[in-house]
């Protein structure tokens, strides 16, 4: 399970390779000099990733995938012999030339009588050159910006008009000692991410501010739930005395949904290991709701909202079934 974040960066580069693969013409060393990267740096980063997560790769295995074939093969078909300015151009830029971590190369080459080494990597499509960029050729060559038209925004399809609803759990923001950040965030990237993805329309928000109470909580739930589709809390899933929310959750379940939440944490858990000790929960309420614990701080929401959301329209689906 990987975030929206980590989906649109990986996005971003298989279409970098693809759009590479058709640039044959295009030498490394001409990349090089104009970018300070090239082909090869992006086997050397490929290869780094894998060692990073202990997956078996060796550097062959990792210009294969930036190459769409063995290296030497490219090498051959398209490599072609560096003019005098090339060089010269090379040299000069040198400081600015990309520098990566110290690859471990042993351990790539003992890969390489591993018959699972580099398995696993699906091949890029390539479907002819980007068409991602949508200014004139014309305007690019006199310095004219690369735009996406007015801005970006995904294409809507028909989705379920969905009632959400939001609990924040905290003693000090119930009792007005701060106020409430997290539920306006939660309620805003929902509303951007139905927005963006047409995965479903939101008709209503329901939002409640209640103390760590479990009775309190779980009576706030049996509320939300009973006259909305979705209900995110936020708040009161740790380690502490008065968390008490996943308690109260539990009580409102008719079944616990354990899969997301521990994805959740393990895919926050690299950036941030505390979270692992998250003990959230999520599942299908008594009413047919769906409820899922959140963390109490905006910016965890939204990385575990990065996560959960493109799951919601499946869910909706299968509940409404």
């Amino acid at each position: 399970m990987t975030s929206l974040q980590t989906q649109i960066e990986a996005f971003a580069f298989r279409s970098l390779l693809a759009h590479l693969r058709t640039r044959t013409d295009v030498q490394n060393i001409d990349v090089m000099n104009l970018a300070g990267f090239c082909r090869n740096c992006l086997a050397k980063w490929t290869l780094l990733g894998a060692q990073k997560v202990g997956y078996s790769m060796t550097y062959d295995d990792a210009c294969e995938y930036v190459y769409g074939e063995p290296y030497a093969t490219w090498k051959t078909k398209y490599q072609a012999k560096a003019t005098p300015e090339q060089l010269e151009a090379f040299a000069s830029g040198a400081a600015g030339h990309a520098k990566h971590e110290a690859l471990d190369m042993d351990k790539a080459n003992s890969f390489a009588s591993m018959t699972t080494a580099g398995v696993g990597l699906q091949p890029i499509a390539v479907d002819g050159l980007s068409e991602v960029c949508c200014t004139p050729a014309d305007e690019l060559l006199g310095g004219g910006a690369c735009a996406v038209g007015g801005g970006f925004r995904a294409a809507r399809v028909g989705g379920s008009s969905t009632r959400v609803g939001i609990l924040t759990v905290s003693d000090r923001a119930s009792a007005g000692m701060y106020a409430d950040e997290s539920g306006p965030t939660i309620e805003r990237v929902v509303r951007e991410y139905a927005l963006a993805s047409g995965a479903f329309d939101i008709s209503e928000v329901s939002t409640a501010l209640v103390p760590d109470d479990e009775v309190v909580i779980e009576r706030a739930l049996v509320d939300l739930t009973s006259r909305c589709d979705i209900v995110f809390t936020t708040g009161g899933t740790g380690c502490a005395p008065r968390d008490v929310t996943p308690e109260a959750t539990m009580r409102v379940l008719a079944r616990e949904i354990s899969g997301l939440p521990e994805a959740i944490r393990a895919a926050t858990a690299v950036a941030e290991p505390h979270a692992l000790l998250s003990r959230a929960v999520a599942g299908v309420a008594h009413s047919g709701a769906f409820v899922l614990n959140l963390p109490g701080r905006p910016h965890a929401c939204r990385q575990n909202l990065s996560i959960a959301l493109p799951l919601i329209s499946h869910l909706l689906a299968t509940m409404r079934e």
